[in-house]
């Protein structure tokens, strides 16, 4: 995930190290030891370089390296984004960070992202529907019986997780509208 953090941000323009580990924190907290190891193996891989900081357009008043990708980065870049992955745990996460990403790929891969997503978002609001059909008939305690409000809150939690699922469900809709007047225009 995080090599994908650093090649996503840097195919937009270059940075320096510190404004990296700025951006990347509402998605993912990340140590100023780890980003600097990925670093130095994606400057080993090839796929980062050493940029002019003339180049990174944030203003800086600290001395820093800045950083580009390079062409090499730019492939595996575009390999990371096309990995759907095998179902992880992370695959929403993942592509949360894929979405604002979508334009460096060809009208047809954003679609086909896109879509890949929209499955598997359908498929975890079947999955977890089951799972609360299952839960409440297995486990619905009788009148009177201890127990009652954990099986109360329990229900109400879970269906707090699939309203959740339903607005993640409609936001990817709407980013596949998005994708498709994208082509249109």
């Amino acid at each position: 995930m995080y090599e994908l953090l650093v090649l996503s941000l840097l195919m937009h323009f270059p940075l320096h190290a510190y404004l990296i580990a700025k951006i990347i924190s509402p998605w993912e907290t990340i140590s100023r030891g780890t980003l600097s190891t990925l670093l130095a193996k994606l400057e080993q891989a090839g796929l980062i370089a050493e940029a002019e900081p003339e180049a990174v357009p944030y203003p800086s008043d600290r001395p820093s390296r800045a950083l580009k990708i390079t062409e090499q980065g730019r492939l595996r870049f575009k390999e990371l984004m096309l990995d759907t992955g095998n179902g992880s745990a992370a695959y929403q996460k993942l592509f949360h960070i894929k979405a604002q990403h979508l334009e460096f790929l060809a009208a047809e891969e954003q679609l086909a992202l896109v879509d890949h997503y929209l499955g598997y978002a359908e498929d975890s609001i079947a999955a977890l529907r089951k799972q609360i059909t299952a839960f409440k008939e297995d486990t619905a305690p009788e009148a009177g019986t201890p127990g009652a409000q954990f099986y109360t809150t329990t229900v109400d939690l879970l269906q707090v997780r699939l309203e959740a699922k339903a607005l993640d469900l409609a936001w990817a809709q709407r980013l596949r509208e998005a994708v498709l007047a994208g082509r249109e225009g």
